[in-house]
């Protein structure tokens, strides 16, 4: 297949792009200039575009079979302003579907984020794909936007839409200030690890199994034209942040000493964050 992939120097998106040129595929990557390069290695380069979610038009996408948009502002813990998270996030997520419809480009698959379920969770165990939008976080309600926005277009324009939102995704190449590289970096080091009372449940994924799924949603043959299939995207266990991050520092042969409740809990976290892996499709028109 010929893909263009957006994110491809990202964390989840290197290792769509790396899964995505080991299995075979022509992929061309968007990236902002030949300074940006993935967090992983590649097993080979892709064809790179240079710009941004702005500056494509739909001559760029001519020829491609489906389109993997990965790219997304503000993830956590990175903060940035919100006019930036709307405009990368909104604004350029719907100008790319806008210019593969122009080019004929039927599949779409978009990487969506838990944080878009946010207070919701708190009536939902586990949380289904079409439980309410009740973000917490800019990050999160910038993305619950760019979801409807790209959920009616889809309809309107009768593209295969396959959006999956992710939830703890952990691995190579992510933030050095999220959980799991910090817990890596402290058991390599020898050094003790002060966390948490790790009591609230989530639902880890390796990366590489995000990776995976996403790819493997630009070939399913279940997303039907104007009828967006919306999923969870975990690995279907639920497992406490303690539990896990005991399982890893152990996988790590740590040296040092994991420390629990050393550090404070935040006290607006929710205590179960665990998705319904069922997927969800959204007809066309309201059912009667």
């Amino acid at each position: 297949m010929r893909l263009f992939l957006t994110g491809g120097t990202g964390f989840i998106g290197s290792h769509v792009l790396a899964a995505a040129l080991a299995a075979g595929h022509q992929v061309l990557a968007l990236r902002r200039s030949p300074a940006s390069a993935p967090v992983i290695p590649l097993p080979r380069q892709p064809q790179w575009c240079e710009g941004d979610l702005h500056s494509l038009t739909a001559s760029d996408l001519e020829g491609v079979d489906a389109v993997l948009h990965l790219a997304s502002a503000g993830v956590s813990p990175k903060r940035v302003p919100w006019n930036e998270l709307v405009q990368a996030n909104v604004v350029g997520s719907l100008r790319l579907l806008e210019r593969a419809a122009e080019a004929g480009v039927r599949r779409c698959v978009v990487a969506g984020t838990s944080h878009e379920y946010g207070k919701a969770a708190l009536r939902f165990s586990p949380i289904p794909p079409d439980a309410p939008l009740e973000p917490l976080s800019a990050y999160g309600a910038s993305k619950a936007a760019a979801f409807q926005l790209l959920r009616a277009f889809a309809i309107e324009q009768g593209l295969e839409l396959f959006y999956g939102r992710v939830f703890t995704a952990y691995g190579e190449g992510q933030f050095a200030g999220n959980f799991w590289p910090s817990l890596r970096r402290a058991a390599l080091a020898g050094e003790d690890f002060p966390m948490t009372s790790g009591r609230q449940v989530s639902d880890f994924i390796p990366v590489a199994a995000v990776a995976s799924h996403l790819l493997e949603a630009c070939t399913r043959d279940d997303i039907s034209a104007g009828v967006p299939l919306v999923v969870n995207i975990g690995s279907g266990v639920a497992t406490s942040l303690l539990a896990f991050a005991e399982r890893e520092w152990s996988g790590f042969r740590a040296t040092g000493r994991l420390l629990p409740a050393r550090l404070p809990d935040r006290p607006d976290q929710i205590e179960r964050y665990v998705p319904d892996l069922t997927g969800l499709r959204i007809p066309a028109s309201p059912l009667t």
